[in-house]
Parts: structure tokens; C-alpha cells; sequence
């Protein structure tokens, strides 16, 4: 343990050049001179793109929203560098730092992922010639540029909430190198029984789901993207359990051990992957419901394998991206207490054992929260408007009850899904005690991961057909 002073700051002052003092009229009149250039350069090129109907093409549309970021992006950065040469104030507030580090970073993020987007037009028109006016039409670019602002912004966010979340106040704060769980210490007379039942359902969990990815993977009656969707989320389960089950399991036979900081955040860095990645399958999964229910006869073009393997990469690089991020924003916190009112390192808990105030923190969190739960809930509630419009549409009562039955193990596992995350995340934090808290994390820990395997071996025809051709017996 060390104590640490953190005194408290109003705004921050610019070294800029001051090394190089006796030059700072000559940097002036250079730099003065390249921004009149790079901003007449780029108002120019806007401005013939915009007037000139032979350059509304892709490639120009991109260059001309690029010129504009650009513009931008210099705009937030040169003029105060201007001033600060000629011996102006080079003070600056914390909010003016925080907006200007928040607009250098949108802009400087969407220029990256312009020029990616610029390459990939340039590959379509070179390697796609005869499809390029059907892969690169407006709507798509207007689509890819919206993304890459969206995304741009939206990490530039996330990064000065992360820095500007920091203590910056004079205070004493002992940071600690090592935390201990709770548990369920409020229930010490019932820990064997739980032991029991919790290693029970643990390892109906993982058989379940073991079942599910071999009987997927052996049946090529299985090969399906449905299927293929469900095995990605069975192992990603899997995972997800490993991460923090046998570690409460420990702790509720007696045999807690503190755990470091390092071991908590890789706990609740591999926690978040997994769970938002878990949301985003869900999500997929109601894409192809809809996609078969809604579109059949293009069914085998818009869920190819290539789309099924990008949705399945885009749901594991948020959830990644968005741990990260997570984890570096509550582990740059200085921590005082070491008894975490949990049974694993989640969000919340562990914020909670910072000295200084984690407002900017949690204002992350619920930010994230509503971007990670209602966005793909909402993809997924419009996905079954659509289905559901759709089958009662089918003139017959086999048709419509088959359609239905494709969709039910789904939504079921997606109510209980997303209604416990919801509970969990979105509501207020003081709302539940400890031990209610406690009792929603363990439902989506532990009951969820078991729906999983129960509701698609039970309830769904194809999988236990596959399992009894697997066993060598016949449906009866």
C-alpha cells in the first residue's frame, strides 16, 4: 500500500514552444500560413465537389467529408497553438480541455476510418467494376459515413470521460494491491447448500452447452446459420461461466483467497467481452429470424457464410472494445477499500471502493449500459414486430405454427436475457440492497447460461432429432 496527494487543479497552462522562444515569430508565420493554405485547400475542394455534378461519385463524396473533417480537426487544434506564439494566454480551463481533447479525438478517429472506407471503395472499383454502382450506391455511403463519425465521436467520448474521471483534488488516498469478495457472507449458515446447488447447475451448464457446440458441429443437418449462431453462443457461454463461477464456488466452501488488482480486472475485462458479446449474438440470431421468416427467398444470399462470420466478428470486437475500455476507466481509479459486496469484480462493486467521486465513471457505465442493452433489445423487439406481421400473414395454421416454433427457443432466452441485464444495469443504484443485487447477478451468472442449452434441447425439434441420430435411436 502508498498514500498519494492529489491536488486539486482549475485548468492546466501550455508549455507549447517555449524551447524554442527566440524562433516563436518565424513558427507563427510558417504555421500561420499553412493553415490559410490547408484551410482554403480544403474549402475548395468541398466546394467544386459540391458544384460540379461530374465529381458526385463515392470516392468524391468520401474526399469531401474528409476535407471537411479536416478542416475540423484543425480548426480545434492550430488557432490556440497560434495564439500561444505570440504571447497569448496559454491557460486553459478543464471543461475547454475536456471539449477541446473531445473534438480532436472525434475528428482525428474519423479521419482514420474515412481513409479505410476510401480504400474499400477503391478496391470495390477496381475489383468489382460491374458491381461497384450496386455495392457503393448512396445509401451506403451515406450509411459508412454516418458510422464513421458515429463511431469516432462516440470513442472520443468514452476516452475523455475515461481522463477527465481521474481525481484531480488534493486528498490522502492508500491504494491497495489485493481485494477480497463478499460473497454470500449474509447467508453463512446456508453456503454448503448453495455450494451444492450452485456446482449442480454449473455443470448442467457447461454439459448442456458442450452437448449443443459437438451435436451442431457432427449434424449437417445442423449447418445452418441458426445453428451456427446458437454454437458461437453456447461456447461464448461456456466462457462466460468459467470466468466466474468456480471462483464463487471456492469462496462459498471457505476457501477465499484475495484476489490482485491485476486478477480483477482480467475477471471483469473477460466478464464484459463475453456478456456484450453474448448480447450482440442474441441479436444476430433475431436478424436471421427475420431474414428466414421475412425474406426466404433470399434467405441463402443475405445470410451467407461470410455475413454469418462478420456478425459474428463485429458481436466479439464491441465486446472487446468496449471492456477495454471499461476496465481502463475503473482501474485508473485510486481504491481505498478492499472488500468488494460481490462474489465477482463487477462494474459497480468496484467502483465503489474509490476515495474520490466516481460520477464521470458511472456516467460511462450508464452511457454504455443503454448503448449495450436497449439498442440490441430494440433491434430485436422490431425484428419480431416484423416476424410476427409476417406469420400472421401465412394463410395456414401448420404454416404459421411451424414459423412461431422456429422462433420461440430465441425469444424466450432473449426475454430472460436482456429483461435480467436490464434490471441489473439500468436501474437506479441505490434502488436494491446488497443481497437483491446479489440475487439478480446470480440469475444472469448462473440460471441464464442453463436457459441456453435447456430451452434448445427441450423445446427445439431439430436439435433433439439430431441428438437421438446421434445416439442411434429414431423419433417416436
Amino acid at each position: 500500500m502508498k498514500t498519494v496527494n492529489h491536488t486539486e487543479v482549475r485548468h492546466f497552462v501550455f508549455q507549447g514552444f517555449s524551447n524554442f522562444h527566440e524562433h516563436q515569430l518565424t513558427l507563427f508565420t510558417v504555421f500561420l500560413i499553412v493553415y490559410v493554405l490547408t484551410l482554403a485547400g480544403n474549402v475548395i475542394i468541398v466546394t467544386i465537389i459540391h458544384i460540379d455534378h461530374h465529381l458526385h461519385t463515392p470516392m468524391y463524396f468520401f474526399l469531401s467529408v474528409l476535407s471537411t473533417s479536416e478542416t475540423f480537426y484543425s480548426l480545434v487544434i492550430i488557432p490556440r497553438m497560434l495564439s500561444g506564439l505570440v504571447g497569448l494566454s496559454q491557460s486553459i480551463s478543464l471543461v475547454g480541455c475536456g471539449t477541446q481533447l473531445f473534438f480532436f479525438l472525434g475528428f482525428a478517429i474519423t479521419n482514420c476510418f474515412l481513409l479505410a472506407v476510401m480504400g474499400f471503395d477503391r478496391y470495390v472499383a477496381i475489383c468489382n467494376p460491374l458491381r461497384y454502382s450496386i455495392i457503393m450506391n448512396w445509401r451506403v455511403c451515406a450509411i459508412l459515413a454516418s458510422s464513421v463519425c458515429a463511431s469516432g465521436f462516440v470513442l472520443s467520448l468514452i476516452q475523455a470521460v475515461a481522463i477527465f474521471g481521474l481525481p484531480m483534488e488534493r486528498d490522502n488516498h492508500t491504494w491497495v494491491s489485493e481485494f477480497t469478495f463478499q460473497g454470500f457472507s449474509s447467508f453463512r449458515e446456508h453456503q454448503i447448500i448453495l455450494f451444492v446447488m450452485f456446482l449442480a447447475l454449473y455443470v448442467f451448464t457447461l454439459a448442456g452447452n458442450v452437448v449443443i457446440v459437438t451435436i451442431i458441429s457432427v449434424d449437417r443437418h445442423l449447418h445452418t446459420p441458426m445453428y451456427f449462431f446458437l454454437s458461437m453462443l453456447s461456447a461464448s457461454e461456456t466462457a462466460y461461466t468459467l470466468v466466474i463461477i468456480p471462483k464463487m464456488l471456492c469462496n462459498l466452501l471457505g476457501l477465499s483467497r484475495p484476489i490482485s488488482l491485476a486478477g480483477c480486472a482480467t475477471q471483469m475485462f473477460f466478464f464484459l467481452t463475453l456478456a456484450i458479446n453474448n448480447c450482440f449474438l442474441l441479436t444476430a440470431m433475431g436478424y436471421d429470424r427475420y431474414v428466414a421468416i421475412c425474406n426466404p427467398l433470399r434467405y441463402t444470399v443475405l445470410m451467407n457464410k461470410t455475413a454469418c462470420i462478420q456478425l459474428v466478428g463485429g458481436a466479439c470486437s464491441i465486446g472487446l472494445i468496449v471492456a477495454t475500455t471499461q476496465v481502463l476507466a475503473v482501474f485508473r481509479l485510486p481504491f481505498c477499500a478492499t472488500k468488494v459486496a460481490h462474489f465477482f469484480c463487477d462494474i459497480r462493486p468496484v467502483m465503489k471502493l474509490s476515495c474520490v467521486d466516481t460520477t464521470a465513471n458511472e456516467i460511462l457505465t450508464v452511457i454504455i449500459s443503454v448503448l449495450l442493452i436497449l439498442v440490441p433489445m430494440g433491434l430485436v423487439f422490431i425484428s419480431y414486430v416484423l416476424i410476427i406481421s409476417t406469420i400472421l400473414k401465412i394463410p395456414s395454421d401448420q404454416g404459421r405454427k411451424k414459423a412461431f416454433a422456429t422462433c420461440a427457443s430465441h425469444l424466450t432466452v432473449v426475454v430472460v436475457h436482456y429483461g435480467c441485464a436490464s434490471i441489473a444495469y439500468l436501474k437506479p443504484k441505490s434502488e436494491n440492497s446488497r443481497d437483491q443485487d446479489q440475487l439478480i447477478s446470480v440469475t444472469y451468472t448462473v440460471i441464464t447460461p442453463l436457459l441456453n442449452p435447456v430451452v434448445y434441447t427441450l423445446r427445439n425439434k431439430e436439435v433433439k432429432e439430431a441428438l437421438l441420430r446421434a445416439t442411434g435411436r429414431k423419433l417416436s
